[in-house]
């Protein structure tokens, strides 16, 4: 019963969510975002009823680096719905969506954009798969005089030439403050965080290393220190061997920080081989942060085994997009280049009364 109000509970939010990035007068909750099909998120939308019949039509391209989890469903169809509740009033009868799956690979994603470009588009949206690569799509992109924004992970500190626009998460804040509510939750319940084990990103992405950088800095508040820090590269089975080694040379780990929530199942594992898997309120309980608010994250806060996470606000980072995209399209934009929204920072015991 937990888990499938855990995923009823998701999709309700992530669709109050979108429903906010639809209309900006429309009020919505900042939530995880919900399952979708990945057959249905992949295929390129097709052109609106303006287009068949000769309107003027906003031709959109977006590059994926990976599209395969609930999060990037719902940021395509915020953006999205974004871009065709507006388009009338910016002279345009339709939207024509290009969407296409570089599959992580910098390569594909390159050439994913060189045809982008060769279409014709309008603009371009990145989600890229190697921050520093990217910079020379950013340039082709320049070159043809097509404006690119890229969506969530920019390029690598002191890269160029950098996108017309980003939009993002302020993914320090996220890990900083959800840490700060995790560590004060941990002391409240009577818990000292000990040899505290943080798993990371990958160490090439910004996102993860802002992110290790705000658990730091929690950390430091709360006069603590993480004992030993585990690379991912945002690969489950690396996470789950780094883990492993880690918690065998720290078994009295009372607290995991992850990077993100899909890592969780990886930590599920290692603490169930060693008998350390147990519900909050259990003896031998080992506290866990995450990040995200995936629904599998929501599952396992529902049942009382993830303890906090610092979630992204679908809504606002469609918001942020919404009141710069058409700008940004024809030429007009003033405002900041980097456009970054506040996370929602969501404990076990906040929910937890949705399981009763």
């Amino acid at each position: 019963m937990k888990r499938k109000l855990a995923i009823v509970l998701s999709l309700a939010l992530a669709i109050s969510a979108l429903a906010g990035c639809g209309s900006k007068e429309a009020p919505a909750a900042d939530t995880p975002a919900a399952e979708a099909p990945e057959a249905e998120a992949q295929a390129p939308a097709p052109a609106e009823d303006g287009a068949a019949a000769g309107g003027k039509v906003l031709k959109v391209g977006v590059s994926w680096a990976h599209y395969n989890d609930a999060l990037f469903y719902a940021w395509g169809e915020g953006m999205e719905q974004v871009l065709k509740d507006n388009c009338k009033d910016h002279g345009y009868d339709s939207v024509e969506w290009i969407s296409l799956v570089a599959e992580d690979d910098a390569s594909k994603q390159a050439s994913d954009i060189s045809d982008l470009v060769t279409q014709g588009c309008d603009v371009i949206i990145g989600y890229p798969f190697d921050n520093q690569a990217i910079t020379s799509s950013v340039q082709e992109c320049r070159d043809a005089g097509i404006p690119i924004v890229l969506w969530d992970r920019n390029i690598a500190a002191g890269a160029s030439p950098a996108p017309d626009l980003f939009v993002g998460l302020d993914t320090y804040n996220q890990a900083y403050e959800a840490g700060k509510v995790f560590f004060q939750e941990m002391i409240d319940a009577g818990e000292t965080p000990t040899d505290i084990i943080s798993i990371i990103g990958a160490t090439n992405d910004n996102n993860a290393l802002n992110r290790q950088k705000g658990f730091e800095d929690a950390a430091k508040e709360f006069n603590l220190t993480i004992a030993q820090t585990v690379p991912s590269d945002w690969d489950s089975e690396k996470a789950l061997t780094g883990f492993t080694t880690a918690f065998q040379a720290h078994p009295d780990c009372n607290t995991v920080l992850i990077a993100s929530d899909f890592i969780v199942t990886a930590v599920q594992t290692v603490l169930e081989s060693n008998g350390a898997w147990h519900a909050n309120g259990e003896e031998g309980h080992v506290w866990i942060c995450s990040q995200d608010g995936f629904p599998t994250g929501c599952e396992f806060m529902l049942d009382g085994y993830m303890d906090c996470s610092g979630m992204y606000s679908v809504e606002g980072m469609c918001s942020d997009f919404a009141d710069a995209i058409f700008q940004i399209i024809d030429g007009s934009y003033t405002g900041e280049a980097e456009l970054y929204s506040d996370p929602l920072i969501v404990s076990a015991k906040d929910i937890a009364g949705m399981s009763d």
